[in-house]
């Protein structure tokens, strides 16, 4: 995705020309909004003139404001999807019937399999035998699915089954000094802190991409619909969690990377490094054990057009995005 990030105070956004000119204390940079997806705002003290909003608009481009924890407080989308309503009403329909729990399956099993293959991949890469053993017990969690399929709760069992596994060998690949003891969104430990603010910027991405396939991120399949939850963006973004966040998040602290947090909340400067990471990770080549190579960003894309496709009955099946180790 071309994106801008804003950030930094008093920053001024407006539009001169067709061109959209930000300035700030870092000087003036002028871009064309023809070669940007979405602008990204990522703190307070920033302006957009109504002017630079409407431009962004006719040119199709989103703009998300987010906040210093990550999560998207506001958003501005152009008014043109994929086939809304047909590809709507099927999804509420899919909700009471078996569809339903084929999507779950779909994305809990994809979910899974690549929780374990980023832990084989890192048992091979750094000789880690104890990786070894918690990969094989997320993978022997699959074969519990299937049974579980029709109960909410069930299934949930199955997730947090192997989530015990994967994060209890998740936490051998940390650095010790940072506390890391397990996943935990409610931790003040800079490692789960970081995770949820990844976490947001992911949901950011496939929010995005299921509107742009004419789907609700409402109106979710296992996540219980609640009034401003965004029930599928949950549901769907789990399967790339490990790829898109986890990995990115261990490679950035293997390479030196010190998150610091102040006051319960990550530092203006630790959230943008973050940004730029994630910006950056999601832009590298993915070959899914299915369909093309393709950025991960594109991934997101691609498989929120094959579940609308899905849900309108023009495929036979949904698979959910995995990446082999």
């Amino acid at each position: 995705m071309r994106e801008l990030v804003l950030k930094g105070f008093g920053v001024r956004v407006q539009s001169r020309k067709g061109l959209l000119v930000v300035e700030g204390e870092d000087g003036k940079l002028e871009v064309s909004p023809s070669e940007l997806d979405q602008v990204v705002v990522v703190s307070s003290g920033i302006s957009l003139t109504s002017g630079a909003v409407r431009l962004l608009m006719r040119h199709g481009v989103d703009l998300l404001f987010l906040d210093e924890k990550g999560e998207p407080v506001g958003r501005l989308y152009p008014p043109f999807v994929n086939r809304t309503v047909l590809t709507r009403r099927k999804q509420y329909e899919a909700y009471l019937s078996e569809l339903r729990w084929l999507v779950v399956g779909a994305f809990v099993e994809a979910k899974i399999r690549n929780q374990a293959n980023l832990l084989k991949y890192y048992a091979k890469s750094r000789e880690l035998d104890e990786l070894k053993t918690c990969a094989a017990e997320v993978e022997a969690s699959i074969e519990k699915l299937p049974a579980a399929l029709g109960d909410p709760q069930r299934v949930m069992s199955v997730e947090a089954e192997a989530a015990r596994a994967y994060w209890s060998g998740f936490a051998v690949l940390v650095p010790r000094h940072l506390g890391f003891e397990g996943r935990d969104p409610e931790s003040p430990d800079p490692v789960n802190m970081c995770l949820n603010y990844c976490y947001r910027l992911l949901y950011s991405v496939c929010w995005r991409a299921l509107v742009l396939a004419g789907l609700d991120p409402y109106a979710g399949f296992l996540h219980a619909d609640r009034s401003g939850k965004e029930s599928l963006v949950y549901d769907y973004s789990e399967m790339f969690k490990p790829p898109a966040v986890d990995r990115m998040l261990l490679k950035l602290l293997s390479s030196g990377f010190e998150p610091q947090a102040e006051n319960g909340l990550l530092t203006r400067d630790t959230r943008g490094q973050l940004v730029k990471a994630f910006r950056e990770w999601v832009q590298r080549k993915a070959r899914p054990s299915s369909g093309e190579p393709c950025t991960l960003e594109q991934a997101v894309k691609r498989w929120a057009f094959k579940l609308a496709s899905f849900l309108r009955g023009e495929e036979r099946e949904y698979t959910g995005f995995v990446e082999p180790w």
